[in-house]
């Protein structure tokens, strides 16, 4: 009982914290280091402020600030509109074409911005109020801009593919190599959804009339907004994939091809520069922060023994099924109070040695990882881009109403979990190929 009274204590501060509503990242920090303290005593203090500097010089991070940097700039540029202009022309004509049109433009902003505020922000305000206008049902006009926004956590440049690559240390290229495949997949399936739904329902998804169509010399004109976001994305992930910059030296480049994007559109001026370089500073502030607690709070957990704890428990299942099963079932429960840098803090460093031993790769668990909790992000009632969605979307829209729009596009999320689940070539494929 005396070796548990140190985890549970652990354990006991981060429940009340979240219960209580208390910053993640000092709550975090505040239960490893009162464990810490009274357990383990004073000298076990500097211990944990070694390891927040071995994460703070981590030169990994460097491409965070630069990727949301860049996200910011893409979110005032003019590049969504025109991309919207496009699609909305180009797939109107179809039932349902204007969310399967939304679906598609949300995973461009992804490959773009490798967060999912951007898109769920930015398609709800610029495609919601023309799909509901066009008499779109609700559930087919929000789901889809919610499910395509989830996407910025996989398809890379994400993020939070990058924290995963610092704390499981692979490679980040590889991460985002992983994360094309499934990422397509996700798009496919729900196009695939809207298009049946659509032939089944045609009252929920009605073509764009006639009349407010244009000619092909006209869609042709329009078909420009592609070049600018196409260009950053090819030359983010190009570079990257070819082996020519790093992931931190492609956030910069990216960073650049967001500024011409918005030079081109006429949108960049210092009060555009100053707001993004605001907004960075406090996202990426607040991820630092976390990071920073979390390191506090994994290192005292595995000075408690929890890590071999936990080991111990999930080897005891000897099944491969029942162990991640385990693992998705915490990963699921966490995801109703935790976003997904805390998760990859708290979790990662207990689960993948377990996940390693059973001989699996750290990169397909990695891109296994942000597929479920990209699911999470979609989940109610607490999933983040919910709550994004509620707060750019017109009056009529209900909270109740993106509850239930967004229903099947978490089922399909989790059947596309399982199916990585159950052939984890789909996900190493492209890294195999592109690095050997």
């Amino acid at each position: 009982m005396t070796e548990l009274l140190p985890v549970l204590t652990l354990i006991g501060g981060l429940l009340f914290g979240l219960l209580t509503g208390f910053p993640m990242a000092f709550t975090l920090a505040s239960s490893a280091i009162v464990t810490a303290f009274f357990f383990f005593g004073p000298q076990t203090l500097p211990f944990v402020a070694t390891n927040i500097f071995g994460m703070m010089s981590g030169m990994v991070l460097i491409a965070m600030p630069l990727f949301v940097f860049m996200a910011c700039l893409l979110e005032k540029s003019g590049v969504a509109e025109d991309l919207y202009a496009f699609m909305y022309q180009a797939l109107g004509p179809v039932r349902g074409g204007l969310a399967m049109g939304t679906v598609l433009i949300c995973a461009i902003i992804a490959a773009m911005s490798g967060v999912t505020t951007t898109a769920v922000v930015t398609m709800g305000i610029i495609a919601l109020p023309i799909m509901l206008k066009q008499g779109y049902h609700k559930s087919i006009a929000i789901g889809p801009i919610l499910a395509g926004g989830a996407l910025g956590l996989l398809i890379p440049p994400s993020v939070s593919l990058i924290v995963y690559g610092m704390v499981a240390r692979v490679s980040i290229g590889k991460l985002f190599a992983g994360g094309v495949a499934p990422g397509l997949i996700l798009v496919g399936s729900f196009l695939t959804y809207i298009a049946i739904r659509s032939f089944l329902q045609p009252n929920y998804a009605p073509a764009l009339p006639k009349e407010e169509r244009v000619s092909l010399k006209e869609l042709f004109f329009l078909s420009k907004g592609l070049i600018l976001p196409i260009s950053v994305v090819a030359l983010v992930l190009g570079t990257i994939f070819a082996g020519i910059a790093s992931p931190t030296e492609a956030a910069a480049v990216g960073v650049a091809g967001a500024m011409i994007s918005a030079l081109i559109n006429r949108r960049l001026t210092w009060a555009l520069l100053n707001e993004a370089a605001v907004r960075s500073m406090a996202i990426t502030g607040m991820v630092m922060w976390i990071l920073f607690g979390a390191a506090c709070f994994t290192s005292i957990f595995f000075r408690t023994g929890g890590q071999d704890m936990i080991a111990d428990l999930l080897m005891g299942f000897e099944n491969p099924a029942l162990i991640f099963g385990f693992i998705l079932a915490v990963l699921i429960v966490l995801g109703f109070f935790l976003d997904e840098i805390t998760q990859v803090m708290i979790t990662v460093p207990v689960f993948l040695p377990i996940i390693v031993q059973l001989g699996y790769d750290p990169v397909w668990f990695g891109v296994l990882f942000m597929t479920q909790v990209q699911m999470d992000y979609l989940t109610p009632p607490f999933g983040f881009t919910l709550f994004y969605m509620k707060g750019v979307a017109p009056p009529e829209v209900s909270m109740g109403d993106i509850y239930r729009s967004i229903l099947p596009f978490v089922l399909i999320q989790l059947a596309v979990v399982i199916f990585i689940l159950l052939y984890p070539g789909v996900v190493m494929w492209l890294p195999n190929l592109l690095f050997g």
